[in-house]
């Protein structure tokens, strides 16, 4: 935020951008309101006139003209500047009451302002009309009006003013928390940006659209702070999974140019063979859980029913099992239709495999094997048990790690990364992975989400 002008923080501009909008719509609502007002003064002035006409009118029909001019002669002494003016007039023009002289005025409503020797007159709104054989002339100053319309006038600048000064100062008030909230974000990127993966944005108690973003903005954080560490721990796992191995082949290698016999050095080159085919598939390993975990099967899901899947897999697998001394069941609940899940055949058979070999290979002869498959009202869960030695409760919180392997369990075949692929695959489809007691062994419970259309 530190290179962001004032004038060009968008927060500023907002503001500007607001008050502007206000201040021309008060202004459009004073104006109209003005208008208004002077409508309703001018109209009243208007009704006054005519109402002091109509009281002449009411004399001279009661009394006659003598009746006329007593009224006239009540209401107005004969002073100039009066609010109130009246002239009466007889048919040859002759002035027979009145406190004014004027000069002529139009029939109807008109406005008398003073000529040049009338000067001590101020501006009148006049009526003149018959009455009778006779000629009146009423007017009321415009002073009383003028006085209110300037009243609105002050009222309503000093209301844009007070407005306009509460209004620049809320938005500076308001640009102000703005800025300093998004330095604040600013920085925290900075700081992402600098290498600090922990680093996270503040959110603050508003729950506001900012603090809505902030939060997934820090989702996405600790979504890449555990892939970097989990590329870490990768880049450290090969360094030292594979530095025996690679080892080993060395040595045979060398052991193989040094031997000056053919069946021996067929037999080195075939335990060297199998080294590099160990080394390979540790590598289609990591690179088959970064595809997964990065989401690139996700364009190959479609709606696949999961019950016919783990058939296929345990009708494929029961010779193989049972040939290694081992029983594999398939137990299923009762179906009416099928267990429809979205996701990847070839990995969620992959997913299966995996569970079935691991349980060949971590148990004794004689173990049984049970796989099944169950739901509820949102999931459908498969379970791969059997009743080997099973796994110990403070190492299951690990056996998922890339190239974890239990002690008992280095002498076996394998790259350690079986029950880390089926983590993978499991999440890529939304589901979970969970290990539990079978009393005796081990249930590995993967749970996926059910498909619906």
């Amino acid at each position: 935020m530190a290179n962001v002008s004032f004038a060009r923080s968008t927060s500023i501009r907002l503001a500007a951008l607001y008050i502007s909008l206000f201040l021309a719509s008060f202004l459009g609502g004073n104006a109209l309101a003005y208008n208004l007002v002077a409508a309703y003064l001018y109209e009243r002035l208007d009704s006054n006139v005519t109402e002091r006409f109509r009281e002449i009118s009411a004399a001279y029909e009661a009394r006659d003209v003598e009746g006329a001019i007593a009224m006239i002669n009540s209401h107005s002494p004969a002073l100039t500047g009066q609010e109130t003016i009246y002239t009466l007039r007889d048919p040859e023009g002759g002035l027979l009451a009145g406190n004014v002289q004027l000069a002529e005025v139009p029939p109807g409503f008109s406005t008398r302002a003073p000529t040049s020797h009338e000067r001590k007159l101020n501006n009148y709104r006049v009526f003149r009309s018959a009455l009778g054989a006779y000629d009146l002339t009423v007017g009321v100053s415009y002073d009383d009006t003028n006085r209110l319309r300037k009243i609105a006038i002050v009222s309503f600048g000093l209301a844009t003013a007070i407005v306009l000064a509460v209004g620049l100062g809320a938005a500076a008030i308001t640009a102000g928390r703005m800025r300093s909230r998004i330095g604040s974000l600013s920085s925290a990127m900075k700081a992402v940006g600098a290498g600090h993966l922990s680093t996270r944005l503040p959110v603050s108690w508003r729950k506001d659209d900012i603090d809505t973003l902030a939060v997934e903005i820090n989702v996405a954080l600790a979504q890449l702070q555990a892939s970097v560490s989990a590329m870490t721990q990768v880049t450290t796992d090969i360094a030292h999974d594979l530095k025996t191995p690679i080892g080993r082949l060395f040595l045979i290698l060398d052991a193989a140019f040094e031997e000056d016999k053919l069946p021996s050095i067929k037999s080195l080159l075939d335990r060297a063979k199998n080294e590099a085919t160990n080394i390979t598939a540790t590598f289609e390993g990591l690179l088959r859980i970064s595809q997964i975990e990065s989401g690139a099967r996700g364009s190959r899901f479609a709606e696949i029913d999961l019950y016919a899947l783990l058939d296929e897999i345990c009708d494929i697998y029961k010779d193989i099992v049972e040939d290694s001394g081992r029983t594999l069941t398939f137990v299923s609940e009762q179906r009416y239709e099928p267990a429809r899940i979205f996701g990847d055949s070839d990995l969620l058979k992959q997913m299966c495999v995996n569970l079935i070999v691991n349980a060949m290979r971590h148990t004794p002869p004689g173990t049984s094997i049970v796989v099944s498959t169950y739901n509820d009202a949102s999931w459908w869960t498969v379970q791969i048990a059997d009743d080997g030695p099973g796994v110990p409760v403070d190492e299951r919180g690990h056996v998922f790690k890339r190239f974890y392997r239990l002690e008992k369990s280095r002498t076996t075949e394998g790259t350690g990364l079986g029950l880390s692929l089926v983590k993978a695959i499991s999440e890529l489809h939304g589901g979970s992975v969970s290990l539990h007691d079978n009393e005796p062994g081990l249930i590995v419970r993967i749970d996926f989400p059910l498909y619906s259309q």
